[in-house]
């Protein structure tokens, strides 16, 4: 019989998996439907060319912690460094959690274990403190297992909801929680820049090192600047100044000639939504004053201007 929604999979791991693991691992038909059914599933719900999914059961012996894994490639390419979206199974197989969560091999490498976790520990602190999803638990209270990787797992997961296996909820709702991370998952990425600049890290980490040069690889959505330069423009070019479109705020008044040029560009909508080949025109981009614009972003679903208008004024 074939597998063609969420709870069918997550049954059918439930149910083998253990007795699976007293068996050779090498071309066994669970490990390989856990590879493959993930992608044909998953990708019937959800969509992206940024998007790639893959499951695992292990890398040449069983591992103790199944999982299946969304990743957007703008941020990472696989489950060792970066933050993604992973459903994963508790060792007892009791349990599946669906997480927005983050690689740890990699981190480990570069940093050692005490470090590294403080850092993993430091960005979940920081993107719960910045960012609200509702429905998922925002601590540390997830149960995998007692070492191992389920253990680092726990430690680097930022948000999650939890199931029980042995009473899964119906295949709608597992399926509107997937797309609602995801959702979250990929406008976090776009937004996340923004939003985490002035966090304070060494309150969560200690004293860290800075100015070290690293090389680091970092992927964003490309944008086309030349669309909010011409909206700068015409907003000269009708009223000689540029004003936040909320608060009316000028930057030119209270910084001087220092700042006679500068206001920030917002997509009426968002890029996030966006696919190759949508063409954004100046009427699309509001200016708006630096705290107007971090508002509008502070917290998903984020603002339309009509909205952030009501609540100034």
């Amino acid at each position: 019989m074939s597998i063609t929604t969420l709870k069918e999979l997550f049954l059918k791991i439930k149910n083998e998996y253990l007795p699976a693991k007293q068996q050779p691992f090498t071309n066994h038909p669970l490990a390989q439907l856990i590879r493959d059914s993930p992608g044909q599933i998953i990708s019937q719900i959800i969509s992206g060319e940024d998007l790639t999914i893959k499951g695992s059961a292990g890398m040449g012996n069983w591992s103790s912690i199944p999982w299946i894994a969304i990743f957007n490639k703008n941020e990472t390419d696989g489950a060792q460094e970066g933050v993604y979206v992973c459903y994963l199974f508790s060792e007892n197989l009791n349990k599946v959690y669906l997480t927005l969560n983050q690689g740890v091999t990699k981190p480990i490498e570069a940093d050692g274990r005490r470090l590294a976790f403080q850092k993993l520990k430091a960005k979940a602190i920081d993107v719960r403190t910045n960012y609200s999803l509702q429905g998922f638990s925002a601590d540390d209270n997830i149960q995998l297992a007692s070492s191992g990787m389920g253990s680092n797992y726990e430690k680097a997961t930022i948000f999650y909801k939890e199931y029980n296996l042995s009473s899964l909820p119906d295949e709608v709702e597992l399926v509107n929680d997937l797309k609602k991370i995801v959702f979250f998952y990929n406008n976090y990425l776009l937004d996340s820049n923004v939003l985490t600049a002035g966090t304070d890290f060494q309150s969560y980490v200690g004293e860290v090192e800075e100015g070290k040069r690293i090389r680091k690889k970092h992927y964003v959505r490309e944008r086309n600047p030349k669309v909010i330069k011409e909206a700068k423009r015409i907003a000269l070019e009708r009223t000689g100044i540029l004003k936040c479109e909320v608060c009316e705020f000028i930057f030119k008044n209270h910084y001087g000639e220092r700042a006679i040029d500068f206001i920030e560009g917002h997509h009426k909508k968002a890029v996030s939504e966006m696919v190759e080949g949508n063409t954004t025109s100046p009427e699309d981009i509001a200016l708006l004053c630096s705290n107007c614009h971090r508002v509008i972003h502070l917290k998903m679903p984020w603002l339309s201007l009509e909205e952030l208008r009501t609540i100034y004024h």
